[in-house]
């Protein structure tokens, strides 16, 4: 029809257009097919193995890994050094993160459970510093509870009072918030 716009995309047996964005999403079938497919590059290859000698050699953090690209098989082959950047690239790649922690473990992200189980933890601390009437655990309490969660988010004056602001400011002395407010008994 000529005065119909033109629509970017393909028609599903079901005459649907699908747009190429919509083509895009990709089911995590789709995902856990693309991961088991996963074959690393030489240099993705090499890389591992370096992380894999650094761990050995008790060097967990990435930044170490990526020192180590700029001497030994890396020069060798006349291969620049890995950059966070080019690393940051190889995660988002299906089956990229699977295959390269498989022999590190203990180097690989941390799951949506052990995220949990931390806090839980950090939680039961805390109330037990609270429950102990220690400084510290009230001190932090205030932090988790009345500091900003997010960037640009606007919380109402929630940590507003004089008292909770001085509270939770770094002290200089022991007792500081005492002195400060002239709190008394």
């Amino acid at each position: 029809m000529a005065g119909e716009p033109k629509k970017e995309g393909t028609v599903t047996e079901s005459g649907w257009v699908q747009s190429v964005e919509a083509a895009r999403v990709v089911s995590a079938e789709e995902l856990r097919r693309q991961a088991a497919l996963f074959r690393p590059i030489p240099r993705q290859a090499l890389f591992r193995d370096i992380a894999e000698e650094q761990v050995a050699l008790g060097n967990f953090m990435l930044s170490r890994w990526l020192l180590a690209t700029k001497e030994g098989a890396f020069i060798d082959r006349g291969w620049k050094p890995v950059t966070r950047g080019e690393y940051e690239r190889w995660l988002v790649e299906p089956g990229f993160s699977d295959w390269f922690f498989a022999p590190i473990p203990q180097c690989g992200p941390l799951s949506e459970q052990e995220k949990q189980l931390a806090d839980q933890v950090f939680l039961e601390g805390l109330m037990r510093g609270m429950q102990s009437a220690e400084d510290w655990a009230f001190k932090e309490y205030g932090r988790f509870r009345f500091a900003p969660q997010t960037a640009g988010v606007n919380h109402k004056a929630a940590a507003g009072s004089a008292e909770v602001k001085s509270f939770l400011a770094p002290e200089t002395t022991t007792d500081a918030w005492a002195k400060s407010t002239k709190a008394e008994a």
